[in-house]
């Protein structure tokens, strides 16, 4: 599953950037620049974390959590902000945030904090591998997903598909393949190695995976 976030902030640049870069480790992003339009969103929407900017119009980021945390929403949320003095972060705390990021922030630092809220929260993060624009790999639960739909897709098969989309365009040898595929205890099967070639090709395309007489493969999306 992909995680939905709300991102409350009135630069549009900076909103942008995150939507951008969120997007690439698959969280589902719903923008808005008010306070006003934020409580909106939540009330008609559910939403896995909330991103709050402090100073925005009509309504500010303090008093949107307060009124959502008052309407008994207990998703948790990150405020993110240029305020830096003790006072406005103890009162972040106070009205329910789960944690507090100073601008200028590293996008990086903000997605560690994200995952580790949500792992507190939901159990476990979901690690995705990013194929293109449709199609990407869920490593924790070893899923192909088109968007938000999974696809069929069995053990074999995935395994087979991560390691040609983790070495895409270079050459995936029998060996590499056999040796990912199978441990010590089991029996490689060549034929099997074919179907799980032709499973893929027939949700990729033929020309997706090119065949390296003699060699192995590979993967050129």
């Amino acid at each position: 599953m992909s995680y939905r976030v709300l991102i409350l902030e009135d630069n549009t640049l900076l909103l942008q950037t995150l939507e951008d870069f969120l997007l690439e480790h698959a969280f589902i992003c719903t923008l808005v620049k008010s306070g006003k339009e934020a409580l909106e969103a939540c009330y008609q929407n559910s939403f896995d974390l909330y991103l709050v900017d402090v100073k925005v119009p009509d309504i500010n980021g303090f008093e949107v959590l307060n009124a959502l945390r008052h309407s008994g929403d207990r998703t948790p949320a990150i405020f993110i902000t240029s305020l830096n003095d003790q006072e406005s972060l103890t009162k972040g705390f106070l009205l329910g945030g789960d944690d507090y990021i100073k601008k200028p922030f590293d996008l990086q630092e903000l997605l560690l904090r994200m995952k580790a809220i949500l792992t507190r929260t939901k159990g476990f993060v979901d690690d995705w591998l990013i194929i293109d624009d449709e199609y990407k790999l869920n490593l924790a639960r070893k899923r192909l997903f088109k968007g938000n739909v999974e696809l069929d897709l069995n053990l074999k098969d995935f395994e087979l598909l991560y390691l040609l989309v983790k070495e895409r365009g270079h050459v995936i040898t029998k060996e590499m393949i056999h040796n990912h595929l199978w441990n010590s205890c089991e029996e490689i099967n060549e034929g099997s190695v074919r179907v799980y070639i032709n499973n893929l090709k027939k949700i990729f395309g033929k020309e997706t995976i090119v065949n390296i007489r003699s060699i192995g493969y590979r993967f050129e999306k």
